[in-house]
């Protein structure tokens, strides 16, 4: 899944792999996937790979573009059990929509200087969004790493 706005500013979301490979009986172990992302800014690119969601939390994700596509505001956010990555709609000074991409602890740029309460924003106007599009672009990466185990 790609979040574009310009040249400059991006975020890439693909799934690498499940954290245990041959782990496939045990409730969240054997869901945990291995994310990567990849971060155009004007202030610098970066990526990281961290296991910060499991199976059935992006198709969650992919529900929630699906249901912000169709009007529906229901949840504002999409929290993970791993407090790296946060997804959020909030109103701009304008009053019109954004989509925020809140990254911390493993995700935040190399030049935070904190590991720690360092939460990084990326902001994208929800207008300009294919939500459709991100929502399967992610159940395409989840088919490649379907969930193993009940939750």
């Amino acid at each position: 899944m790609k979040l574009t706005l310009r040249n400059d500013y991006s975020f890439k979301l693909t799934i690498t792999g499940y954290q245990f490979p041959s782990l496939k009986d045990k409730e969240h172990d054997s869901n945990w996937l291995n994310v990567r992302i990849d971060v155009r800014h004007p202030d610098g690119d970066w990526n990281a790979v961290d296991p910060a969601l499991l199976t059935y939390e992006v198709q969650e994700l992919a529900d929630w573009f699906r249901d912000l596509a169709t009007g529906q505001r229901d949840k504002q956010s999409a929290e993970f059990l791993e407090p790296c990555l946060e997804f959020s709609v909030e109103s701009n000074e304008d009053s019109s929509e954004v989509l925020k991409v809140k990254l911390d602890y493993q995700f935040t740029p190399p030049w935070s200087t904190s590991f720690e309460d360092d939460e990084f924003e990326l902001t994208f106007p929800l207008a300009k969004i294919n939500l459709v599009k991100a929502a399967e672009a992610l159940e395409r990466e989840l088919a490649r790493y379907p969930q193993r185990t009940s939750r």
